[in-house]
Order: C-alpha cells, then sequence, then structure tokens
C-alpha cells in the first residue's frame, strides 16, 4: 500500500458523519404545514467530516459592523462525485457529536486538488 493510499484509508477512518448533499428546495408539510426543505437532486450521501478550523469565533469589522464567523469544513472521501459551489450539505448522522445532527452548510468553494487524503470542502453554516 503506498503512503498516499494509506492516508487516504486514515482519513476515512476519521469521518464520523453521514451526509446528505444536494439541490435542496423549500415547502410546507401538508399533514402539519410546517417549513420543510425536500432533497431534489442528489450529489452525494454517504461518510464524511465536519471540522470547525478554529475553536475561536474571528471578528471583523465591516461597515462599522462587528462580525463574528468560523470556517467549518467538510472532508469526503477520494473518489467522491463533485460537488458543486451552492450545493447544500446536510449532517443525518455522527458518532463523534450529536450536535451536529441536523446542521445544515452550503458548499462554498471547490475542493483541494491533487495528491490528498480526501476531498476538503469549505463550507458556510445554514442553520
Amino acid at each position: 500500500m503506498s503512503v498516499l493510499e494509506a492516508g487516504r484509508a486514515r482519513a476515512e477512518a476519521r469521518m464520523t458523519e453521514t451526509v446528505q448533499i444536494g439541490i435542496f428546495v423549500s415547502g410546507t408539510d401538508p399533514d402539519t404545514l410546517d417549513a420543510i426543505r425536500t432533497l431534489v437532486t442528489e450529489r452525494y450521501a454517504g461518510l464524511g467530516r465536519i471540522k470547525y478550523e478554529t475553536l475561536t469565533v474571528s471578528d471583523s469589522d465591516t461597515s462599522s459592523q462587528t462580525v463574528g464567523s468560523q470556517t467549518p469544513m467538510l472532508s469526503i472521501p477520494t473518489g467522491s462525485p463533485l460537488i458543486n459551489e451552492g450545493d447544500e450539505v446536510v449532517v443525518t448522522a455522527s458518532r463523534a457529536d450529536h450536535l451536529l445532527i441536523g446542521r445544515r452548510y452550503t458548499v462554498e468553494g471547490a475542493p483541494q486538488s491533487g495528491q490528498t487524503t480526501s476531498h476538503r470542502y469549505p463550507l458556510k453554516e445554514l442553520s
């Protein structure tokens, strides 16, 4: 096994979340009239890893308004289909942190490319 293959196996072993990625539309549950999101185009469903690059919320001053932000990243196995910028990511399960379940994100850019151990996408949290 090559070093790259070993790294990919190790990265995949650390993927503790199950994610569903694609295009979702807003709607209303006909029975409860609650607002819901429905998947209309699935790009990927399976293992993933949500990681916040920092535990510290960074502050910026934009137009005299202080904004706090954290930068989450999504890792999915190498060889997974390409995820498009703007696609929505939903965490459906997690073995590592139950507080991630139900969180929604949008993909904010392209993954790292080349000899990587996983596809890593920058995210923006929606919920």
